[in-house]
């Protein structure tokens, strides 16, 4: 008996658990008080170690007064178990996946921070919106010594860098612009460009998720468009727009402005 118990309690029954099931085994059925006697478990605990043996499979409590309780088969008893505790790790493992989701982002903080030995925030600049988007824009187009990057859709946004655009040209600074062509506003912002100097090319895509200007390959300002459906892309979702001098950034966006440039078709104001 004794090495039954061992056994049972292995398997994640307690002492108590073990004796009253062992107890009832032996027994068709029983009261609780003639478990407790049969098994030495004491009678203060014995209807709540039943009534545990019944949620996880081992005993059935029979209808009547008083009540009576009965063993399960053992080979039944030891599915529903199985079934039982399968139930129990699912929830404390949603429960520990709860905990850790909640706490994911602190630690991941705390493991990068002393690694990386650099924030996002210095990588990125956010900026609050369009508005201050196009006012660092501004700002950067003079700085430019050698070389202005555009990438755009339609180039809307051209009237309120126009200034500055051509006076770099004049600076000697070359210009090149990615933008689509596929509207007479567009197509005649795109022969002001050719007119006064930049080099236009029409982008491969009809659509492309991003819009922003690389000022001499080291100073970026962009945002990332998203449309709210695959097939919308003139109602776009706007995302921050940021800034950056991060090399690494900039390499990435230089990588596909250069594959995009390489793959459109340069524009002429006699151009399709």
């Amino acid at each position: 008996m004794f090495e039954l118990i061992n056994k049972l309690k292995s398997l994640g029954l307690t002492e108590y658990e073990a004796k009253a099931y062992l107890a009832l085994l032996n027994k068709a059925d029983l009261t609780a008080e003639e478990v407790s006697s049969t098994s030495k478990v004491p009678l203060p605990r014995v209807y709540g170690i039943l009534e545990l043996l019944a949620e996880k499979g081992f005993v059935k409590i029979l209808p009547g007064r008083p009540r009576r309780f009965e063993a399960i088969p053992p080979k039944k008893a030891f599915e529903q178990y199985i079934k039982y505790r399968e139930t129990m790790l699912s929830e404390e493992i949603q429960r520990m996946k709860e905990i850790f989701n909640e706490m994911e982002s602190k630690l991941e903080e705390l493991y990068w921070s002393n690694r990386l030995r650099i924030k996002p925030e210095d990588l990125l600049e956010p900026l609050t919106d369009l508005y201050e988007m196009e006012i660092r824009t501004k700002e950067i187009i003079p700085k430019a010594k050698d070389e202005i990057l555009v990438f755009t859709e339609l180039f809307s946004w051209y009237p309120k860098v126009e200034k500055e655009i051509k006076e770099a040209i004049k600076r000697g600074v070359k210009v090149k612009v990615l933008m689509c062509v596929s509207d007479p506003e567009a197509r005649r912002i795109a022969e002001k460009l050719v007119k006064m100097g930049a080099i236009v090319k029409v982008a491969p895509e009809k659509w492309y998720p991003t819009r922003g200007v690389i000022v001499d390959r080291s100073k970026l300002i962009f945002l990332i468009w998203a449309a709210e459906e695959e097939e919308h892309y003139w109602r776009p979702v706007l995302y921050r727009p940021h800034y950056t001098e991060n090399k690494g950034l900039i390499c990435v966006f230089l990588d596909a402005f250069e594959r995009r440039w390489a793959s459109g078709k340069e524009f002429t104001p006699h151009s399709a």
